[in-house]
């Protein structure tokens, strides 16, 4: 990254946040579906996305996983059942639930570092809306 970027106010801002700004902040960025204001101020350009099927890198790994999670539960509603801070890592269970298709249990893990989120975990299991666990 340019140092110019890396000494600039608000980039100094950023990378001031805490764990629980930082994750909080992506939050309330997925709730209002703002995908790239998300990518742009809470995760590292070389962030690392672990999930069961597929090791992604970057932004634009960020982004196919974000529009595979669309195809499956278009216009979902999620709802963040736990959340968990301790140091440089968080730790997220949430369910969601589209016209078709339901997630229970889906939990993300993160770790954030200089107000960053450089590693996540997604782990989730897609069922049918009326299919019983």
């Amino acid at each position: 990254m340019d140092q110019s970027v890396l000494n600039s106010p608000d980039e100094t801002a950023l990378a001031a946040r805490s764990t629980q700004d930082v994750f909080e902040d992506h939050l309330r960025l997925h709730r209002e579906g703002c995908l790239e204001e998300d990518l742009k101020h809470n995760y590292a350009e070389d962030v690392l996305l672990l999930t069961e099927n597929s090791v992604l890198h970057g932004h634009d790994g960020l982004r196919i996983s974000a529009k595979r999670l669309a195809k499956q539960l278009p216009d979902a509603r999620f709802e963040f059942l736990a959340r968990q801070v301790e140091g440089e890592f968080a730790f997220l269970v949430w369910r969601a639930q589209s016209d078709r298709y339901r997630v229970e249990c889906g939990a993300d893990s993160f770790m954030i570092k200089d107000g960053r989120i450089y590693m996540q975990t997604i782990h989730y299991r897609l069922l049918d809306r009326h299919e019983h666990i």
